[in-house]
């Protein structure tokens, strides 16, 4: 739902691009939105022990401002695991590099930088000698599991690349202040050294 939200938004901006009015469009993201935030009960609540939907409804700015800041440091020790990632799932004993650089998007999203920068840090290095990223990761024994190679692990350790060091510009697609303004906005202080996530 959290991603909807998101696709809606850029379904919008396209729209205004081409100089289409999309009324009902907005009317459904804000009602969603709206649920997201406020209506829990309206979704499936054993998902809760995912790290996901902990930061999606950030992620794809359907909670934002001092909701979104609150909801990083509530959840924080339950999926966060210091030098190592995000978990998947709160009860296990693993992170995976996709969860952790979806967190890493979530938090640059909303201008907390040198956390993002630090959950980037532990994964950066977490990949196969052809640079695809580990899908996960068990601790405290640092098996590499499972022993896939996914893709979409690797783009969105990509992605989270592209929101710290502002690589192209889609990075600002997770830019909370992007979409609180008609024109693009300043980002995070101008160039950074930029690293390889490939």
């Amino acid at each position: 739902s959290s991603s909807i939200n998101l696709s809606i938004r850029c379904g919008l901006a396209m729209a205004a691009k081409l100089n289409e009015s999309r009324p009902r469009w907005e009317f459904a993201r804000r009602k969603l939105a709206e649920a997201i935030r406020n209506r829990p009960d309206c979704f499936d609540m054993t998902k809760a022990r995912y790290s996901m939907d902990w930061y999606y409804p950030i992620l794809c700015g359907a909670v934002t401002g001092e909701d979104a800041l609150r909801r990083v440091d509530e959840m924080w020790d339950s999926f966060v695991v210091e030098h190592w990632g995000v978990r998947c799932v709160a009860d296990r004993p693993w992170v995976t590099m996709a969860e952790s650089a979806e967190l890493v998007l979530a938090l640059g999203g909303i201008g907390r930088l040198a956390d993002a920068e630090r959950v980037f840090s532990w994964i950066r290095n977490s990949r196969y000698d052809d640079g695809l990223y580990w899908t996960g990761l068990t601790f405290p024994d640092s098996v590499i599991w499972p022993e896939e190679r996914t893709s979409w692990t690797t783009a969105a350790v990509m992605l989270a690349a592209d929101v710290l060091y502002n690589y192209t510009p889609g990075c600002l697609v997770f830019c909370q202040d992007y979409w609180k303004r008609d024109a693009v906005p300043a980002r995070h202080g101008g160039a950074r050294e930029k690293i390889s996530a490939a």
